[in-house]
């Protein structure tokens, strides 16, 4: 399920879903916007979101971090989230 705002470093960004043409996801700094694309799956949205959460932290927080480290980490993190829910969801 896609949330309709994160709270990322003490910013609000909100959260669309809308026709992307052709990319799955995207980052507005600036504006405090991430858009992912609405016609992907949900496993696929969830995924890009943690994709543009990332790049939003690394912005904010000046990492520096290049693109092909921002896939890693989102690949890696989405696996582990993913394969250890209870973990995840607290309980």
């Amino acid at each position: 399920m896609i949330p309709e705002s994160l709270l990322i470093c003490s910013r609000t960004y909100t959260v669309t879903t809308q026709p992307m043409l052709g990319m799955l996801g995207a980052c507005q700094h600036e504006a405090q916007d991430i858009t992912i694309e609405e016609s992907a799956h949900p496993q696929l949205q969830a995924s890009v979101l943690l994709h543009e959460v990332l790049e939003a932290i690394n912005t904010s927080m000046g990492l520096g971090l290049e693109h092909h480290v921002i896939n890693a980490l989102e690949a890696a993190l989405y696996g582990v989230l993913t394969a250890n829910p209870n973990w995840w969801e607290g309980t």
